[in-house]
Formats: structure tokens, C-alpha cells, sequence
């Protein structure tokens, strides 16, 4: 198999490891289902929306998405021990702020990060303008679900700052894949 064939596996392997991952943690606490639905969804959508704004594969998508499904993992598997009650009570909970305060971090690091690298579209078949203010609006809403996700982890228990945070992340998503779809960038 050829090397350009086999750049979409890697995001795909990893996205699985993730949704493989939150289905365990679904199983373990059910109560958030919504928390493990939200993240297993979360990058797929993401890596769909960016490869429909490029209208053709891109290996900085597809990099940006596999580092980000990692960095999804690490907390999934905290969740998943902390489920197994492998820490005790005060560990679990400043372990699971920093995870929570750690994603906010790489949400804000990917509204800043995915539309400067996003390649330019063709001239003549793109609105230059619209696609840089769809590229702007995707970086903002990222950036801005980041900092709502930290402060939800900064004054929220457990519990509820992991649901409005997940909601924010989806929110976020959501409202790029609206503007995308709301948005003609052909002339």
C-alpha cells in the first residue's frame, strides 16, 4: 500500500483508540454519557469539517487531528483509573482539574494552531474572504470553548465542569459546522 493511502489510518487509528476508550469509560460510569459522547464525536466532527473546507485531503489535518486525538487519550485513561477508584479522593480531584484545565490549554492551542495551518485555498475557485473568515471564526470558537472550558474547571465541581465543558467543546463544533455549512465559499 502506498504511503499516501495509509496517511488517513494513523488519524483513524487513533480516533478509534479514543472512541474505544470512551466507551470503556462509558461503561464505567454511564451517569456521563454525555461527557463520552462529546468526546468521541468531538475530533471526528472536526476532521470531517476541516476536509470538507479543503474540499481534498490534507496531511496537516490529518497531523494536527492524530496529535489531538493523543492528547484525548491521556485524560480518557485518567477517567477510566480514576472509575477503577485506582486514587484516592483528593488526588482524583486535582488530578482531574489539571486534566480539565490541561484540555482547555489544547483547545486554545488549536484555535490559535488549525487556521494558521490551514494551506490556502485556489484563488479562483475560493472567496478569499470568506474562507479567511471561516478559518477566523473557527479559530475563535475553539479558543473561546478553551477558555470557557478552564474556567468551568477553575469554579465547577467535578461533575458539572465536566459537562459544561464537553458542551462548550460541542457547542464550539457545532456552530464551525453550522458557519461552514451557512457559508458559500465559492464565488
Amino acid at each position: 500500500m502506498s504511503h499516501s493511502l495509509m496517511r488517513p489510518i494513523y488519524p483513524l487509528f487513533v480516533l478509534s483508540l479514543v472512541a474505544a476508550l470512551a466507551l470503556v469509560a462509558w461503561y464505567l460510569e454511564p451517569e456521563m454519557w454525555f461527557v463520552w459522547a462529546g468526546v468521541s464525536l468531538m475530533l471526528p466532527i472536526a476532521w470531517g469539517t476541516l476536509e470538507f473546507i479543503r474540499d481534498e485531503p490534507s496531511d496537516d489535518v490529518r497531523r494536527s487531528i492524530f496529535f489531538a486525538g493523543w492528547l484525548l487519550a491521556f485524560p480518557l485513561l485518567f477517567a477510566i483509573g480514576s472509575s477503577l477508584d485506582l486514587y484516592d479522593g483528593q488526588a482524583r480531584s486535582m488530578a482531574s482539574a489539571a486534566m480539565g484545565l490541561f484540555m482547555g490549554g489544547v483547545l486554545i492551542f488549536m484555535g490559535n494552531y488549525i487556521p494558521k495551518r490551514l494551506p490556502p485555498l485556489d484563488e479562483g475557485e475560493y472567496d478569499q474572504a470568506k474562507v479567511l473568515a471561516l478559518k477566523r471564526f473557527t479559530g475563535w470558537a475553539y479558543v473561546l470553548a478553551g477558555i470557557g472550558y478552564i474556567g468551568a474547571w477553575l469554579i465547577l465541581p467535578t461533575t458539572p465542569a465536566n459537562i459544561v465543558a464537553t458542551g462548550l467543546c460541542l457547542l464550539a463544533t457545532a456552530l464551525i459546522v453550522g458557519r461552514r455549512a451557512l457559508t458559500r465559499i465559492r464565488p
